[in-house]
C-alpha cells in the first residue's frame, strides 16, 4: 500500500506547474555592513541575496531539496547604496528534466532620491533537485502563460546550449 502511495506522490509530483506559483519576491535594505569602503553593496552580498531567492523559488517549484549548481550572466546595472530597499524577484524560467534556470530581478529604492525604483541588477542561475544522497531528482516541466514567462522560457533553452557549447569547447582543449 505504502509503494502505491508513493507512486501517485510521485507522479502528482510531475504534473506541470505555472511559472506563478514559483514566484518569490522578498526585500531588504542595504546596511553600512553590507558595502565596500565607497558605500556600495558588495557585489558578494547581493549575489548571497540572489541565491537565497533563487533556491526558494527552486524548492517552491520542485517540493524537493534542491542545490545551486551555477549562477550566469549576473549583470549589475545601478548601485545600490546604504539605505537602498531592494526588491528581489526570482522565478524559475525553464525546467530541464532534473536542473531548473531561475530568473532574478533586482530593483531598488534609494530612500534620499526621487527617482522611484531603478533597475539595480539581473541574474539566472542554475539549480538541481537532489535526494538525500545528493543524485539529481527530475522536476515537474514549468509552463509558462504570459507573453513575458514565454519569452524567458524560450531565452533560458539559448542560455542552456550556450552553457553546454562553451563546456564542450574548453573541455575539447
Amino acid at each position: 500500500m505504502q509503494k502505491t502511495d508513493e507512486k501517485m506522490h510521485d507522479a502528482a509530483d510531475m504534473q506541470p506547474k505555472p511559472v506563478k506559483d514559483s514566484v518569490v519576491v522578498t526585500r531588504d535594505i542595504v546596511h553600512p555592513s553590507d558595502v565596500n569602503a565607497h558605500g556600495i553593496v558588495f557585489g558578494g552580498y547581493m549575489m548571497s541575496l540572489l541565491d537565497k531567492a533563487a533556491c526558494i523559488a527552486a524548492f517552491t517549484h520542485a517540493g524537493k531539496k534542491v542545490t545551486t549548481v551555477a549562477m550566469d550572466g549576473i549583470r549589475f546595472f545601478k548601485p545600490a547604496k546604504v539605505g537602498t530597499i531592494l526588491t528581489i524577484r526570482a522565478s524559475v524560467n525553464r525546467v530541464f528534466n532534473s536542473s531548473m534556470e531561475i530568473g532574478l530581478k533586482v530593483m531598488g529604492l534609494d530612500q534620499l532620491s526621487s527617482e522611484g525604483e531603478q533597475l539595480i541588477c539581473r541574474a539566472y542561475m542554475t539549480f538541481v533537485a537532489v535526494d538525500a544522497e545528493g543524485h539529481a531528482l527530475a522536476v515537474a516541466p514549468v509552463v509558462p502563460e504570459t507573453p513575458d514567462e514565454i519569452r524567458r522560457y524560450n531565452e533560458a533553452l539559448v542560455r542552456r546550449e550556450a552553457r553546454i557549447a562553451l563546456s564542450k569547447s574548453l573541455t575539447a582543449r
